[in-house]
Formats: C-alpha cells, structure tokens, sequence
C-alpha cells in the first residue's frame, strides 16, 4: 500500500475506530495512538484508544485521556493496531483484533505478520509517528497547527531514535525541525523523557555494570524483578532507560539484557551497536523488532535462551 491508499483506507471507516499500541507501550506506540484518533477525529469519527488502566501515566498530555477507554464496548468496530509486527504484541487486546470487523495494521518494524485486512509497513521509517506525520501532512497538513498533536508526533520519533541517535534520514530531522517550528519545546520532551532518571534507575545502572556477563559471541546481563532496585522498576523503565545506559559501554558489542518476571515469563532486549541481527535473534526467542535493537517475552529459561542464541552463532561460523 502506499500512502494516498492507506489514506483512503482510513477516511471510509464508517464503524466505531478503537486505536491500540503493543504491550508495555512507550511513547512511539501511545504517541501514534493518539496522534491518529486527533487526526481521525477531525473527520468527525467515532475513534478511542485502547490502553491499560495502569499504562494511563505514559499519556504526557493528560488532555489526551478523553481519547483513552479501557475496553471495547460496540459490537461491530475497526480496530487499528499501531507500531507492532507481531499479533502476539497486543497483550490483553489480542481478542478484541479476533472479534474486529475491520483491522488495520500500521507499523515500522521488519517482518511484519499480523494478517490485519489491511497492513500499511514501512520498515524504513524511523518510528510509527513519523508515518503518522506523513498521513497528518500529506490528507491535512493544517491540522499540524496542533501544538499538542505536534508535540506527541515529536515525543514517539524523538524517543524511538534515541534522540536521533539511530534509524534516522534526511526526511526525519526535516520533520523534527518543522515540528519544533511549531513551538514544540523539545529541550523540555527530552528531559521529561528520554534524559530522565530516577534513583531506582541510576541505581540499577550501578548494579548491572558490575554482574554483565560474557560468552563467546555476546555479552548479557540478568534482572531479577523481584529485589531491589529493580523491583521498583517497571519494564519500560529497565529495558528504554537502564538498558540503553548500560549499551554505551564501551566494550559492548552485542548484548543481551534479561528480565525475569512472576510467572516463568523472561522479557528481554537485544542491542547491538555494529551487526544489523538483533530482530533475528529476538525472532529465535518469539520475538522481533529492528535490526539494532529488538525486544521479546518467552517462557524459556535463562540457560534455553544462551544457548538457542549462542547455536545461532556457531551455526553462522560454519
């Protein structure tokens, strides 16, 4: 699809839209939510974003929980699903995709294997706000007057490059100064989001450096969530904060950076600074994301999953 299809796509919805990002959401997936419900709002269409009641604090603007519902309550409804690959991603709203009358899927990550009616991928943009901005500039670009549309477009590809530190072209930084023209207060986005740092986090920062761990092929590092400092920590702050902190050591070249959870399930990140294969390694553990950085939730145990990525690299020496 390209964008004028997509576009169209979008303006003929006649049912009730529902909105939602991937589990454990950050700000590139919130942020695209509610960019698209202003953008599909402004066409006098029913639209809410899905979010979990304890995610509700990852909305900046608090003026933007009037566009937030919990759960879906129509019968015959379009759900669109933003800045993820994978059904699996959704969390607790895999069922409301299941019982949707229309799916829309637009997202930036590779591979994508969601089977929604429609997928509008775009793998090589920088974040999903950036072709939510494309949407917004190309159909209404008047509607970017918005400060506080601006603002979220600004917060999801600021955050999503690592303050334009990765997956960037010339189309992104064109498209970050034009939002910044329009009065978004970026030195006060960065500090409020992707600078800030709490003690619990500076603390974890010092306690990883000292217990990171090497194989043959990678270093990695494993989070027990259930001791301090980490246990006051939630995922969004241990794997967007933490370990991004801990990935500019200096020696780190590929690592792996492991949560373990209640309930036998393993979250992890996989970073790399100079090999494109961190979404092929997530792929190996149920997971996926980009070619430097890609995320994943299993069941296996720590010792499965050293050894299902470490096979992958004996198997590409041969």
């Amino acid at each position: 699809m390209n964008y004028k299809q997509i576009i169209k796509v979008l303006n003929e919805i006649n049912l009730p839209i529902y909105i939602t990002g991937h589990k454990n959401p950050d700000f590139d997936s919130i942020s695209s939510c509610l960019a698209l419900a202003t953008y599909l709002n402004s066409l006098n269409k029913s639209v809410n974003v899905l979010l979990k009641k304890e995610d509700e604090n990852i909305v900046f603007n608090k003026d933007d929980l009037k566009f937030i519902k919990n759960e879906v309550n129509a019968k015959n409804y379009c759900l669109i699903i933003l800045d993820l690959n994978e059904i699996s991603r959704l969390g607790q709203f895999d069922k409301e995709f299941n019982n949707a009358s229309l799916t829309i899927n637009i997202d930036h990550h590779m591979g994508n294997a969601t089977k929604a009616n429609y997928v509008f991928s775009k793998p090589k943009i920088s974040s999903t706000c950036e072709i939510i901005y494309n949407i917004i500039y190309i159909s209404n670009k008047k509607l970017l007057e918005d400060k506080n549309l601006c603002q979220n477009i600004y917060l999801g590809i600021m955050t999503d490059t690592n303050c334009f530190t990765r997956r960037l072209t010339n189309k992104t930084l064109f498209i970050a100064q034009k939002l910044i023209n329009k009065g978004v207060n970026y030195f006060y986005l960065n500090q409020q989001t992707l600078w800030k740092r709490s003690k619990s986090e500076l603390q974890a920062v010092g306690e990883l450096c000292s217990k990171i761990q090497e194989n043959r092929f990678f270093k990695y590092v494993i989070v027990d969530k259930s001791i301090p400092p980490f246990k006051d920590l939630d995922l969004n702050s241990l794997t967007k904060k933490v370990a991004e902190d801990l990935r500019r050591l200096e020696y780190l070249d590929i690592f792996v950076f492991i949560v373990l959870k209640e309930k036998n399930f393993i979250t992890g990140k996989i970073m790399t600074n100079n090999c494109e294969i961190a979404d092929k390694l997530a792929s190996l553990l149920g997971g996926g994301g980009h070619k430097k950085e890609a995320g994943f939730t299993c069941n296996f145990t720590v010792s499965q999953i050293l050894e299902k990525l470490s096979t992958y690299f004996t198997n590409l020496n041969h």
